[in-house]
């Protein structure tokens, strides 16, 4: 099939026998496949490892590290190959192609000169199942990255915050270390729905976001609770240092109005804190309990504040805080 196979597909053949290796390979140059070749399944594995390949096509017996032992080990690399294992015409070698389909070998074809053409075209539909996969790995986890996403602001959803809050206070538990959330709020938002329409107010919502990802570090992770609420996790800081970050989102959403169209609306938000202790539970829901009231008792103390753990900053130390 000369022609429809792109020469910057490659294709890495292992074979112990010199005259099989580069029959194999020629026929397969013909067809388009750039083509590395290797004595034995050491070897292979080598130049594997130094230029992965979409395809590999091996013996199965050779010296040393054979056609199974191979596929066993190329199995594990991700991306892992579709392998093509050479036989002979033994009974032996027969049970042993079986065995490798049980495990994960694309096919087996028996080693014969009339045989040259059908490790072309195995090699072809090889290639294509490997480039499905690819895709379909690469979709899967473009629509998990979505699903942990919201779709309004563009960082990390409610889905996401679960997930990884359990992870964190494991971490934390097991390295002994500190690990606090800040939730914050944006002030009285429901008016801004009111006067201005939703549009507005989601276009708000976004920029409140990205005022927020300006100034969280780079350890930390931003997600969005729910509504007009979004958390951040702060791994490695305290009650202490963890306030502070607070103080920097709130002074950052009040320093200046946003502007959505031909709208200039000053817009505030309050914050609650909480330091994980030895008390809350491994889940991290009660830490997340003991911000959210926290944040709530910033609102009622007059909001454009931080409540950290019941202790309240008022906008005066907020100021102090976040320079």
């Amino acid at each position: 099939m000369p022609g429809t196979i792109p020469a910057t597909q490659h294709v890495l053949v292992a074979d112990d026998s010199a005259a099989i290796r580069r029959m194999v390979s020629l026929c397969l140059r013909h067809a388009g496949y750039r083509v590395t070749e290797a004595g034995d399944g050491a070897e292979a594995w080598s130049r594997f490892r130094a230029e992965p390949s979409a395809v590999v096509i091996t013996d199965v017996n050779m010296p040393g590290i054979g056609g199974l032992d191979l596929l066993a080990r190329l199995r594990d690399h991700n991306p892992a190959p579709e392998v093509i294992l050479l036989t002979g015409t033994h009974a032996e070698d027969a049970q042993v192609a079986v065995e490798a389909l049980r495990l994960g070998a694309h096919d087996y074809i028996k080693k014969d000169p009339q045989s040259l053409e059908a490790v072309v075209l195995a090699a072809a539909r090889a290639l294509e199942k490997f480039r499905l996969r690819q895709e379909n790995a690469l979709l899967v986890d473009k629509l998990r990255r979505q699903s942990l996403t919201d779709s309004l602001t563009g960082v990390a959803n409610r889905r996401a915050f679960d997930e990884t809050l359990a992870r964190e206070v494991a971490r934390a538990r097991r390295s002994h270390c500190s690990v606090a959330l800040a939730m914050v709020d944006l002030d009285l938002f429901k008016r801004i729905n009111d006067a201005f329409g939703h549009r507005v107010g989601d276009e708000v919502l976004s920029g409140f976001a990205a005022r927020l990802k300006s100034v969280v570090r780079l350890s930390d992770t931003l997600f969005r609770f729910g509504g007009e609420e979004f958390v951040v996790l702060l791994p490695d800081q305290d009650r202490a240092a963890a306030a502070a970050a607070a103080a920097r989102f709130v002074q950052t959403t009040a320093v200046s109005p946003f502007e959505v169209g031909p709208h200039r609306i000053a817009v505030t938000c309050s914050a609650g804190v909480a330091e994980l202790s030895p008390r809350d539970d491994p889940s991290g829901g009660s830490l997340v309990a003991r911000a959210d009231a926290a944040l709530y008792a910033a609102k009622r103390a007059g909001r454009n504040r931080v409540v950290a753990d019941g202790e309240t900053l008022d906008t005066a130390v907020v100021a102090g805080l976040a320079c």
